[in-house]
């Protein structure tokens, strides 16, 4: 009698947990169905799709928004997305399937396997540029990312593109030791693009297509963008929600993916390597394989292994696997964690989702773990949104009452930061309409006349207006301001313009470089380390390239390449105890770590 009064309380328990789960996991879906349509509207984003695994089950995949909004089109769990650079994911996974099969060492220089186009000459070593290099993005090679073509450009072959007809960021060149460093680079990811097709004979996409998406039931997805692939595709805009023209890409592997939530759920779950059900989603790879594609990969710093993005959840111990991507017009964002089986994924068709997928990532983190991931969950719209409504409908002459009235009222509602108007600016600047670029950058000089960054923008704008007068007053403006602002320098030498009266860089005595050595950590999972290297300062964020710090003043640095300002906090005894880092108005206070 016991043993049955025990087995019926045990069941009845087991009944109850399995009912509150299904309700805490309702009532997420809930509070999801009412937020995302408001962060679409809030961030000008048309639409979206999302899935979530749970425990292994497919708890939500959903479509919000739309794929056309003029023509009141819907998303729907079918509707095409490009993700970006999650592309490079599933390009590992063709490298990994010709790994498993024997036709490629993980281990080998890539040049074993390339005879249509060679890494250029440099001093370093190009045999230690191995295929696990490339795909962990420790092989010390430029070229981050790529922008797209238009329909009306002429694409590039492989072999252009990586010598340098690629829209812009240059050629694929060894630039820094292999295996001691982690630098992304897109341009490794094409180079294993190339890689495939040499050791295959077939195109990158048709390869990818037979061997990977099919298997894996992803027949809506392809790197090849053909009719049918645009007849089911969203439109792409930008962040005010207007439709910008569909790009295209040579570097496939780096950024072309097509695909959509149903179809990426497979993937998703594919991924999944410990699920007792693995073998029935993945019929492309071994377990172990993925396994190992997960592991962070050494000189990594411990975040990417061989096409997976590591994640490390601040507080708890809770590891995602995944990537993200970012296009033009599209932002899409990617995670499962195989210890626990759960899985998010997002896909937004707007030049702000990424204000929308952080936000309702942040939400799922904290459902899962209990813990909030901070400040980065809560994004303020841009008030470019509104400057741009005012523009459309009167133009630029009322622009800066309208701001000034916004921000005494509505201070709360938006992001009214130098970066913003400088972004907005940019817009202007970008679609030739130099006017309205000239009156938003001359609003961001009213508002923000310390930053040296203001004027540089205000007066590229002038210069590309004709007013070549008011231009050099500008540049000089901002090189007084920074005298490390190298760029403005060159621009005015260009203009014949006398530089004698002008301040120049702030020499620091050599003997106090190291009392700025060390650790600062910005936030829990973003550490910059302070180094000298050749009798310079060097910052090096973690998990990013080295960038050269040049001094303003004793304690006051700039980041040309970033167009970023450190300041460095000394304590009343005068040691360096803190750092704080501005760029374009956003600020960030990080602690000088003990050794």
């Amino acid at each position: 009698m016991l043993k049955k009064f025990t087995f019926l309380v045990l069941l009845v328990s087991l009944t109850l947990s399995a009912q509150d789960t299904s309700q805490t996991i309702n009532t997420f879906i809930e509070e999801l169905d009412q937020k995302i349509p408001k962060l679409l509207e809030k961030f000008m984003v048309p639409g979206t799709a999302i899935a979530v695994i749970e425990n292994g089950e497919l708890v939500l995949q959903k479509a919000y928004g739309y794929a056309d909004a003029v023509k009141a089109e819907k998303v729907t769990n079918q509707t095409g997305f490009n993700i970006g650079s999650i592309s490079k994911t599933i390009a590992a996974w063709g490298i990994m399937k010709l790994v498993e099969a024997g036709e490629i060492d993980l281990d080998a220089p890539a040049e074993k396997y390339l005879t249509r186009w060679q890494l250029p000459e440099s001093k370093f070593d190009s045999k230690k540029v191995t295929i696990r290099r490339l795909l962990s993005h420790t092989a010390g090679l430029s070229l981050h990312g790529y922008p797209g073509w238009t329909a009306k450009d002429r694409l590039s072959t492989i072999e252009e593109s990586l010598n340098g007809r690629n829209n812009g960021p240059g050629r694929v060149e060894m630039i820094m030791e292999p295996g001691t460093k982690w630098k992304y680079s897109g341009g490794g990811y094409t180079i294993l693009q190339l890689i495939i097709e040499e050791v295959t004979g077939q195109k990158f996409e048709d390869y990818i297509q037979t061997a990977i998406l099919n298997p894996l039931g992803m027949r809506n997805s392809s790197y090849k963008i053909d009719k049918t692939i645009l007849e089911n595709s969203s439109l792409e805009h930008d962040g005010f929600g207007e439709q910008i023209d569909f790009e295209l890409f040579t570097a496939q592997a780096a950024a072309g993916l097509h695909t959509t939530i149903e179809d990426f759920t497979r993937f998703a779950y594919a991924s999944l390597f410990a699920h007792t059900d693995n073998q029935k989603y993945n019929a492309v790879l071994k377990e172990s394989t993925i396994e190992e594609m997960m592991k962070p990969a050494p000189a990594s710093n411990d975040s990417y292994g061989l096409g997976y993005q590591v994640q490390n959840i601040p507080n708890v111990s809770y590891t995602l696997k995944g990537h993200g991507g970012a296009n033009s017009g599209w932002h899409a964002f990617f995670r499962v964690n195989p210890d626990t089986n759960d899985g998010f994924i997002m896909m937004t068709n707007g030049g702000s989702g990424y204000n929308i997928y952080t936000q309702v990532f942040c939400d799922w983190i904290q459902w899962k773990t209990g813990e909030s991931m901070g400040n980065r969950c809560f994004v303020k719209p841009s008030i470019a949104g509104k400057l741009k409504a005012v523009i459309d409908a009167e133009g630029t002459t009322n622009l800066g009452t309208v701001y000034e009235a916004l921000k005494t009222n509505r201070s709360e509602d938006y992001n009214f930061s130098e970066r913003i108007l400088n972004d907005f600016g940019y817009y202007y600047m970008r679609r030739k309409e130099t006017a309205k670029a000239v009156a938003v950058f001359k609003l961001n000089v009213d508002q923000f006349p310390e930053s040296s960054n203001v004027y540089d923008s205000y007066a590229e704008a002038l210069l590309e207006n004709g007013n070549k007068e008011k231009a050099i007053i500008n540049y000089k403006k901002s090189v007084e301001l920074n005298p490390a602002n190298t760029s403005a320098i060159d621009i005015l030498k260009s203009l014949n313009v006398d530089l004698g009266s002008l301040p120049k860089a702030f020499e620091v005595d050599a003997s106090k470089l190291n009392d700025y050595i060390g650790n600062y950590q910005l936030s829990a999972d973003f550490i910059v380390n302070i180094s000298i290297e050749d009798g310079k300062l060097i910052a090096k964020p973690k998990g990013q390239s080295a960038l050269i710090i040049i001094a303003m003043s004793e304690d006051k640095f700039y980041v040309e390449e970033v167009k970023a300002e450190v300041t460095f906090n000394r304590s009343v005894e005068g040691e360096v105890e803190s750092m704080t880092l501005n760029q374009n108005g956003r600020e960030t206070f990080g602690k000088k770590l003990k050794e």
